[in-house]
């Protein structure tokens, strides 16, 4: 999810000439330049190199094309309207979503949609609106912010709240100021926005709005069992956006087989590697037991450990059964764990899909931030549910204590995520910024797993 961002510069021209005009309550605005003054003129730096590259498609006689009417070079001016959609939207959308996305649109169809913006259980009375803010030109949308309704609690205290999802402008409208506009638009309405994973695009615009550090969040993975065909994928999924080392990897693996070579060699470093750390059983007398959804036992739990995690997405049975049971497209293993007959934690799997790199997740898994022995029994029971089905399985926590539970299982920390927080209430601000150690934040939040093509 990424897009481009730019301010006006309100100078460039008389004033005169060069004040937007503005239609209606919903922020329509004739954006004062055309496409010409933007090549001769950037608008900021930012611009510039778009700037270049649109001149040189002008200069080779190359066109742009609308929508609906036949191509011609863009030297006319651009109208670009701001609103929150409405759900008789969606035909649009979906048409954006296609060209948008691509590959991966069929992973965001309609009914992937309306489980996450029409029947969420954290939404309210809408009145036919959506929870998506689109960017629109006349019969058309081109960009687009959504956010995902959930419930905070802050010192127990719970709070109406979202995450900032799928920010998306269409290649030809960035540079404009697009993503700025949508998200103040989107912050003027939602009193609390988090993000977790985002693109520097997105994270620019939440600090323009004063946005608030959440401190780190470690992606922790251990491979499991290496083949030729996964390293070769692996390869062309981290190179996608170098296509010159992709062209050498590929040309690597065509003709001299270094997939098959560096499967081998890793495999006998994974076989040194669990001969060192050793291979992790349950041993605490941790009952983990495989359940459809999850019952009242779960909000018990989740009243008894909430403390541990001052700030949290709530994890109670509402939220969970929604997003694990409801969502669909994903296939989740929910699991409760049992000890002396009191239920002492709970975690949910996925096994990754055919398009995916083949990889086991542990989405979520929450236990008391002190219990070492129900912590160290998921993860074990984890690696054993996978096998070597996979090539690897990967966890994200917030939580330093269960990170050191995974290091000793031979997981290394991959990636690092740093969210950060919009609000307009400032006793919340000034609670997140004395707060980041206290975040309790998994591959449950956000919209963090999903289908990824690689």
């Amino acid at each position: 999810m990424s897009s481009h961002s730019s301010t006006e510069n309100s100078a460039a021209k008389p004033k005169a000439e060069n004040s937007p005009r503005s239609d209606g309550e919903h922020g329509f605005i004739k954006l004062p330049f055309s496409a010409t003054d933007m090549i001769e003129n950037p608008i900021c730096d930012a611009a510039k190199p778009r700037a270049d590259r649109l001149r040189d498609r002008l200069a080779r006689g190359l066109h742009f094309s609308e929508h609906g009417k036949s191509p011609t070079t863009v030297r006319q001016s651009i109208a670009v309207s701001i609103r929150r959609a409405l759900l008789s939207d969606y035909p649009r959308i979906a048409a954006f979503i296609r060209e948008a996305y691509e590959e991966s649109a069929p992973f965001k169809e309609r009914e992937r949609w309306e489980w996450q913006f029409v029947n969420n259980p954290y939404l309210g009375s809408e009145d036919g609106r959506v929870p998506v803010w689109i960017a629109e030109v006349p019969g058309k949308v081109v960009g687009q912010i959504a956010v995902q309704a959930g419930a905070i609690e802050i010192d127990g205290v719970t709070h109406p709240a979202g995450w900032i999802v799928d920010v998306m402008i269409l290649p030809a409208y960035r540079g404009l100021g697009l993503g700025h506009r949508l998200y103040t638009a989107v912050a003027a309405e939602c009193p609390i926005l988090v993000t977790l994973t985002m693109a520097e695009a997105t994270r620019r615009m939440a600090e323009r709005l004063g946005a608030v550090d959440l401190g780190e969040v470690k992606l922790y993975s251990r491979l499991i069992h290496l083949d030729g065909r996964t390293v070769q994928r692996y390869l062309q999924t981290r190179t996608t956006y170098h296509p010159r080392i992709r062209m050498a990897a590929n040309m690597l693996c065509r003709y001299f087989f270094i997939h098959r070579i560096l499967a081998g060699a890793g495999n006998i470093l994974l076989s040194l590697r669990n001969t060192l750390v050793g291979r992790p059983w349950a041993r605490n007398g941790t009952h983990v037991i495989p359940t459809d959804r999850f019952g009242p036992e779960i909000d018990l739990l989740w009243q008894r450990v909430q403390a541990d995690f001052p700030v949290a997405f709530t994890r109670e049975g509402k939220f969970l059964n929604w997003r694990f049971c409801e969502c669909p497209q994903m296939r989740y293993r929910l699991f409760t764990a049992f000890r002396d007959g009191k239920t002492v934690g709970y975690m949910v799997l996925r096994e990754s899909e055919p398009v995916e790199l083949p990889h086991g997740i542990i989405v979520d898994l929450v236990a008391a931030r002190q219990d070492r022995s129900t912590v160290e029994d998921l993860v074990a029971f984890a690696l054993e549910f996978f096998g070597e089905r996979v090539a690897g399985v990967d966890c994200a926590t917030s939580i330093p204590e269960f990170g050191d539970i995974l290091r000793r299982f031979g997981f290394q920390s991959i990636r690092t995520e740093r969210p950060n927080c919009v609000t307009a209430d400032p006793a919340v601000q000034e609670r997140l910024e004395k707060s980041s150690t206290d975040w309790l934040f998994s591959k449950a939040d956000h919209d963090w797993d999903q289908i990824h093509v690689g």
